[in-house]
C-alpha cells in the first residue's frame, strides 16, 4: 500500500532539489568565509573589467577634447581623480557584493536546514513502515 505522506514528502524534496536546490548546492560546499571571499575575488575582477570597460568608452566619447587638450592637461591630476574613482566604486561594489553573498550564504544555509530536515523526516517515516510490517520475534 502506498504511504501519502512518503510520497508527499519525497515529491516535496523533488521539487526543492530541481529549484531552489540547484541554487543553493554552493552554500554546502564552502564556509560562509571562503563563499565570501570567493565571490569579493571575482567581484574585483569583474568591476576591474566594468571600470575599464567605462573608463573607454568616456575616453572613446571624450577623445575630441582630450586630444585638445593633452599638451596643457596635468596628467597626474588627472591619473589620481581616474583611481580616486576607480577606488570609490570597487568600494561600493566590493561592499555591496560582501552584503550580497552573506545574505544568500545565510538563506542558502537555512533552506539547506528545512531540506535535511524533511529528508529526516522521510527516513522516520520509512522506518515506521519497516516496523509496522516487519514481523515480531519473541
Amino acid at each position: 500500500m502506498i504511504d501519502q505522506e512518503r510520497v508527499r514528502e519525497m515529491t516535496k524534496l523533488a521539487a526543492y532539489e530541481q529549484r531552489e536546490g540547484k541554487k543553493y548546492r554552493q552554500v554546502i560546499r564552502y564556509y560562509r568565509s571562503d563563499f565570501a571571499a570567493r565571490h569579493l575575488l571575482r567581484a574585483f575582477l569583474c568591476g576591474t573589467v566594468v571600470y575599464g570597460i567605462f573608463l573607454l568608452m568616456w575616453g572613446v566619447c571624450h577623445l575630441e577634447e582630450l586630444m585638445e587638450q593633452l599638451d596643457s592637461m596635468d596628467l597626474i591630476a588627472f591619473g589620481t581623480a581616474v583611481l580616486v574613482r576607480y577606488l570609490f566604486f570597487l568600494a561600493a561594489y566590493l561592499i555591496a557584493v560582501d552584503v550580497y553573498a552573506n545574505v544568500f550564504y545565510a538563506a542558502g544555509k537555512k533552506s539547506m536546514k528545512r531540506h535535511y530536515r524533511r529528508l529526516k523526516h522521510l527516513g522516520k517515516l520509512y522506518d515506521e513502515q519497516e516496523n509496522r510490517t516487519a514481523p515480531m520475534r519473541h
